[in-house]
């Protein structure tokens, strides 16, 4: 008898322990949820106050025709200003028909961005930074600059769209690179799925044969054939971001240089 009265309450007590386990889980998950949600909003509004306050957009159609404004008139940005708040800024990024618009940070290294913000705070987006074995003045045969593909499409997380959208190229061809004094214009002319430890992250070529082989090579492995093929006498910049391939993968997008001002 003892043991058959005792049986209900060991149930009951499971019952309990079990209740009050999923409700710690699910508190624990929202309040991680909250956390996340919480520092992309942060990064987001770190961002938007630097569009606001140190870059003027054109209402103008940037596309350069007789009806819209030129290309370069696309946007101004106010490089001494930024540079009083940090002096790590060497740049610009700005994609036409698309809001992907950042500045550029140059640490000397591969990681001091990777999560701090422009204010050089911590945070899950970090920074759009540039390769630290670039010269910061975007005239090296090949520039990398590296960005999060964030769940919210912030900073690079929209590239997946060239992956995912047959039609996405179409209208969404070329990007800026502003930089003090100068703005650069480029075309993408390729956009692939790459190991981590692909030989498209080399850096230090020299305008030769060697280099003109590698960029071939870029518009040659490209997921759509764009049409155009670089030479060795171009200048080309890889946009690099996280592939949902795997951990060891990035989706690399490569634009030429087609135009100055």
């Amino acid at each position: 008898m003892k043991n058959k009265e005792k049986t209900p309450r060991k149930r009951g007590f499971l019952s309990y322990l079990l209740l009050i386990v999923g409700i710690v889980l699910v508190v624990f998950s929202g309040y991680n949820l909250f956390k996340i949600f919480m520092d992309y909003k942060s990064s987001d509004d770190t961002y938007d106050k630097l569009q606001k306050e140190y870059v003027s957009e054109s209402s103008e159609n940037t596309e350069d025709t007789e009806q819209g404004a030129p290309w370069y008139d696309a946007i101004s940005v106010d490089f001494a200003s930024l540079k009083e708040q940090n002096q790590d800024v060497v740049g610009w990024i700005y994609f036409e028909n698309e809001d992907i618009s950042y500045p550029i940070m140059y640490s000397g290294d591969d990681s001091y961005y990777l999560r701090k913000t422009f204010e050089r705070e911590s945070a899950t987006a970090g920074s759009i930074f540039l390769e630290g074995e670039n010269n910061p003045d975007f005239n090296d045969c090949h520039t990398i600059i590296y960005g999060h593909n964030m769940k919210n499409l912030s900073m690079f997380g929209k590239l997946k769209y060239y992956n995912r959208d047959e039609n996405y190229y179409d209208g969404h061809q070329y990007f800026q690179i502003l930089v003090d004094g100068k703005k650069y214009r480029y075309q993408i002319f390729s956009y692939e799925t790459v190991d981590d430890s692909s030989d498209e992250y080399t850096v230090g070529f020299a305008p030769d044969d060697t280099f003109g082989t590698f960029v071939s090579n870029m518009a040659s492995a490209s997921m759509r054939d764009t049409g155009i093929v670089p030479t060795k006498d171009d200048k080309i910049v890889t946009l690099s971001t996280c592939s949902t391939s795997g951990d060891t993968y990035r989706f690399v997008v490569h634009g030429v240089r087609v135009d100055e001002h």
